[in-house]
């Protein structure tokens, strides 16, 4: 998935690498390194990248771009990059690094958020708040991932202490951070004060948190054998390799992430081996809310694709209803009018009365019933990718040969018990080889991974009219 745009009716494309060379035709500029914003960016790329000095290092780094083709920009400050645009960028608060850009030229303001998490003290920041006063913000391309009325969760701070806290609970255990490549280095930061000890990390890990500044060599060791605090790839945690873990020593893990978040919901299925903690570098659908009170740009564009009408009410679906009902008192001049009431909302107030009036009418709002997660895997969009792979499995279509099977007599508790075993092991599978691909290495047929199959075609296998032996031909 690829999470960039080519800015409409302009030469600007952010995180959007799929064009071809274009001699200069076209500005390209670079929000963060996470990857779903950066496909199509490697080593080849032939045209020049603005971006600013952290993502620039990073890009280098992590991608192998030609150093000579990454302009670095300074934060708030404004540049003319020809006669027609000038771009300023703007503190992101998505992970280190991470930037928005205000374009402007005769095509107006456009303000472009890449990933970012809105918070109250970007009201201060000198650009937002001259586009705030000014109320002449054409376009907002957004990052909507938690767009969806009732996507709540808490301050990052406060997820911190959520992760301090499991670990106190869990004193003896070794523990295993659910993490993305960067984006969730200040909660192992922490938990290593905690605990009095180092992190271990992968070298290539190790590698990027040095360009981002980090007290390294305190806190991070690449020899697993150093510590009982490891860090993992999100996506390579899974119930069947934790019960392996668990014949070593207890062990738990902790998934750093919202993804797994619908709707109102801000309770996230635990069981013995994984906690979620909703830590997110996104904002929240109330966030998304305040920013758009606090903005009130004349049109919203979402960053992330997604299915609005499968996920429920949609802040930004509200604003621009919000802004069609206020378009059309304009027109009728019953802008003045306090009986008129706003879209669907409940208050009278208009948005030059009351800065917070949608925010609030927002909040009034009940979501639907939230849908239960599949298992403790991520079930919502994905957030701060490294991607994660989303995988449902249902009941399984049962062969007529294979109907008097003993499993058949199960209860319906049970089959739900075989199958989240068997979902936990095709996603444990499915990392294997993304890992592999990753790695460039071709034979993944390790004795681990054929366990793995063996033990899939054992759960599945009563269903089937295949034997087991049969596999291994």
């Amino acid at each position: 998935m690829t999470n960039g745009k080519l800015l409409t009716g302009l030469p600007i494309a952010v995180d959007f690498w799929k064009l071809p060379p274009s001699n200069g035709l076209y500005l390209y500029f670079l929000t963060h390194l996470h990857t779903d914003h950066t496909k199509g960016l490697t080593s080849t790329w032939t045209e020049t990248i603005y971006t600013s000095s952290l993502n620039r290092d990073l890009a280098i780094s992590m991608l192998k771009v030609n150093p000579e083709l990454i302009k670095p920009l300074e934060i708030g400050v404004s540049y003319k990059m020809n006669r027609f645009v000038s771009v300023t960028p703007i503190d992101a608060n998505h992970i280190k690094g991470s930037v928005m850009y205000l374009f402007e030229g005769s095509f107006g303001r456009l303000l472009y958020t890449g990933d970012f998490r809105w918070c109250e003290s970007m009201i201060n920041d000198p650009v937002l708040k001259n586009l705030s006063e000014s109320k002449d913000l054409n376009v907002l391309y957004i990052d909507n991932t938690f767009e969806h009325i009732g996507n709540e969760f808490p301050t990052r701070e406060q997820c911190t202490l959520d992760v301090l806290k499991i670990m106190k609970n869990h004193p003896y255990h070794r523990i295993i951070f659910g993490c993305q490549t960067i984006g969730k280095e200040d909660v192992l930061l922490q938990a290593s004060l905690e605990r009095k000890e180092k992190v271990y990390v992968p070298e290539t890990i190790l590698k990027c948190y040095r360009l981002l500044g980090l007290p390294c060599e305190e806190i991070f060791t690449t020899d697993q054998a150093d510590s009982l605090l490891w860090f993992e790839k999100l996506n390579q945690i899974s119930q069947f390799d934790l019960k392996k873990k668990n014949s070593e020593m207890p062990t738990i893990a902790i998934k750093l992430t919202a993804s797994g978040l619908l709707y109102k919901s801000t309770k996230f299925k635990d069981d013995e081996l994984i906690f979620t903690v909703p830590y997110s570098n996104h904002s929240s659908a109330s966030e998304l809310a305040k920013c758009l009170d606090f903005l009130q740009p004349g049109l919203v564009e979402r960053i992330v694709r997604t299915n609005t009408q499968k996920l429920g009410l949609s802040v930004i679906d509200k604003f621009h209803s919000f802004l069609a009902t206020i378009k059309a008192a304009e027109m009728t001049d019953d802008i003045t009018s306090d009986s008129m009431e706003i879209s669907s909302f409940d208050s009278p107030v208009f948005k030059s009365q009351d800065p917070d009036y949608f925010y609030s009418a927002v909040s009034q709002f009940q979501s639907p019933m939230p849908i239960a997660p599949t298992g403790t895997e991520d079930t919502a969009l994905s957030e701060d990718m490294d991607e994660e792979l989303l995988l449902e499995l249902g009941s399984p279509r049962i062969p007529v040969a294979a109907q008097r099977s003993p499993l058949l007599t199960k209860t319906s508790g049970e089959l739900d018990e075989v199958l989240t075993e068997v979902n936990s092991i095709v996603i444990s599978i499915s990392s294997d080889i993304d890992q592999f691909e990753e790695d460039d290495n071709y034979y993944i047929y390790s004795d681990a991974f054929f366990e793995k199959l063996m033990v899939l075609h054992k759960n599945y296998q009563p269903f089937t009219d295949i034997p087991t032996h049969k596999l291994m031909e």
